[in-house]
């Protein structure tokens, strides 16, 4: 069981980035300008995914530190293989999530402006 767990919580910590691209994704943050459905602004609940996705991302790497000693070393090899691969593949999704957050927000904003104007602009239809 020690020699799986790293792997297993580094698969984890990829699927919960992924998770989170996705739900930025979903709500609004790649979505062209004229499209008219607003874009809702960042989640409390997505931001609070984002500082445990940071958590998650390093803890297979220490969780392996904490278990050398019990890891058959072929699997032992093989983790030290694709160590800096893994880490460099999990801080490009963790980057993602961050920029992907960012541009839900500036289309949200983007959406509000675009509500209060076109409310001041057209007082009869609100």
């Amino acid at each position: 069981m020690a020699a799986i767990l790293p792997g297993f919580l580094w698969i984890f910590a990829l699927l919960w980035a992924l998770g989170i691209c996705a739900i930025c994704l979903v709500n609004g943050a790649l979505r062209k300008k004229d499209e008219h459905r607003k874009v809702e602004t960042v989640q409390w609940s997505v931001i609070i995914m984002q500082v445990v996705s940071m958590f998650l991302c390093c803890a297979p790497y220490g969780v392996y530190k904490l278990l050398h000693d019990q890891i058959p070393d072929s699997i032992r090899h093989f983790y030290a293989i694709l160590g800096i691969p893994s880490a460099v593949l999990l801080g490009i999704f963790f980057v993602a999530e961050l920029v992907l957050m960012y541009l839900q927000a500036k289309q949200a904003q983007r959406s509000i402006i675009d509500e209060i104007l076109s409310k001041r602009h057209h007082p009869k239809l609100s």
